[in-house]
């Protein structure tokens, strides 16, 4: 018996031991791990090391991120890297236009590791449209099958390579919070209309003959799509904005009219910063961090580069664009779509690890420090909560929503209309033409565009 016991005692031991030992070799083991990260975003490189370093602190695994900067010496990396095995073990890259590396056997196949409850940590729409490869739309099977230039032939409906990293819209409006107090306003106070919001400009210019607005109006799709459409559709509502861009309504309707005659004001009020039809994107997000104007029209990678330019996070207001009074949308939800992906590559000597970084990267509790690092827009669900410490972060977490109208939107914009239009609004801020004109002018092109095509598409009922 004593014997039997002491044998029992010899067995517990040596399990101890062993588990020890495994223990100590796979601390060991993660120790000895180092990762490489690759991105072209200068910028994310002090927030994707926060949550690198942190990530060690668990792990023990090091992730190294290194930058490569401008767009073009990014891609020109990552070819060279691809032909000559150099690739990092993570690698960020513009949402949907990861195939191609996936296409040469680059990128870890990601299908069946990504399960339910990774998925569930994503904005709605991002991980579906930006990393899941689909049958029909633009890139798909079906484009990919239909154009020889195509690279990508070998990927199928359903295929994820890689999953979202930061996500984003236009269709948000930043404002100068010193400039708002010194007229007199409430900094803190988001306009619940268009009307409001014209009015706060027009109290600016005479209280403190500070511009209204800027944006980079020198680039003609800006006033159309980042202003003109999400005014139209939450004027008109969806089927009415579909007909209208369709042919099966006019560009005269009122609810069409009302928007452009708010433009009218804006160029009546001489609200615009001026020398604005030749300031582009940037130069006009410069020109608003110098307090040049006291709001800006941009998206939520606009905010990042604000603060690059030195603008304080808690010195800047956000919303979204505000619905015209008695619109048929009350107001303009936003939905936001991928635009960096991160995926693991096959030249990694340590898959496994990588994966579970971006795993880790890609949780709400990373992606809060990050977002608060760089003051970009992360493709993970945060609460505004989350990210208290920072209003105007707070404020595009609490205007972003899992639908917009945009999303139900079918409408066709034709080439020939569209720039017309965009000339137009360009030109109602000179007051080369009025409202009832532009629409007239617009109309007539769209309905001669559409009869170049065949005809108009079946109403939207």
């Amino acid at each position: 018996m004593l014997q039997k016991n002491h044998f029992q005692r010899v067995i517990v031991t040596v399990s101890v031991l062993i588990l020890i030992m495994m223990t100590q070799t796979s601390s060991s083991n993660a120790q000895n791990v180092e990762l490489t990260m690759w991105t072209w975003k200068v910028f994310h490189v002090p927030g994707l090391q926060k949550v690198a370093d942190a990530y060690e602190k668990s792990t023990g695994i090091k992730v190294t991120v290194n930058a490569y900067n401008p767009d073009d010496a990014y891609r020109t990396k990552l070819a060279t890297a691809a032909q000559s095995g150099g690739l990092p073990d993570i690698v960020s890259y513009w949402s949907n236009g990861q195939w191609e590396l996936a296409a040469a056997g680059k990128l870890v196949e990601l299908t069946d590791k990504v399960d339910d409850k990774w998925k569930s940590n994503f904005l709605k729409g991002t991980y579906e449209r930006g990393s899941v490869f689909a049958q029909t739309g633009s890139p798909s099977v079906e484009s990919c099958q239909k154009d020889p230039k195509c690279t990508y032939k070998n990927i199928k409906a359903g295929q994820v390579f890689s999953v979202p990293l930061l996500a984003g819209q236009a269709y948000f409006v930043y404002g100068n919070k010193a400039i708002l107090k010194d007229a007199g306003l409430d900094p803190t106070k988001v306009p619940a209309t268009a009307e409001e919001w014209l009015t706060m400009m027009k109290t600016i210019k005479d209280k403190t003959g500070n511009a209204g607005l800027v944006t980079g109006v020198k680039n003609a799709d800006v006033l159309q799509f980042w202003l003109f459409n999400p005014l139209l559709i939450t004027s008109c509502g969806v089927k009415t904005y579909d007909n209208i861009y369709n042919g099966n309504d006019t560009f005269e309707n009122p609810c069409a009219m009302k928007v452009l005659d708010w433009f009218a004001n804006v160029a009546k009020e001489d609200l615009w910063m001026p020398g604005i039809l030749s300031t582009d994107i940037d130069p006009a997000d410069v020109a608003f961090s110098q307090g040049k104007a006291a709001f800006d029209i941009g998206g939520t990678y606009t905010l990042g580069f604000l603060v690059a330019q030195g603008m304080k996070p808690e010195d800047i207001l956000s919303f979204a664009i505000p619905p015209l009074e008695g619109s048929v949308e009350k107001k303009l939800d936003v939905s936001a779509f991928s635009l960096i992906d991160v995926g693991v590559t096959t030249e990694s000597k340590h898959q496994k690890e990588a994966l579970d970084f971006i795993k880790y990267l890609t949780s709400p509790e990373a992606m809060a420090t990050f977002a608060l690092t760089t003051n970009d827009f992360p493709a993970v669900k945060l609460t505004a909560d989350q990210v208290k410490s920072s209003p105007v972060l707070a404020g595009l977490v609490q205007s972003m929503a899992d639908h917009s109208p945009f999303d139900d939107s079918k409408a066709q914009l034709l080439d020939d209309s569209t720039k017309i239009l965009k000339i137009g609004l360009q030109k109602m801020i000179t007051g080369d033409t009025t409202a009832a004109d532009l629409a007239k002018e617009v109309q007539t092109a769209n309905l001669a565009a559409w009869k170049t095509q065949g005809g108009s598409p079946a109403p939207i009922k």
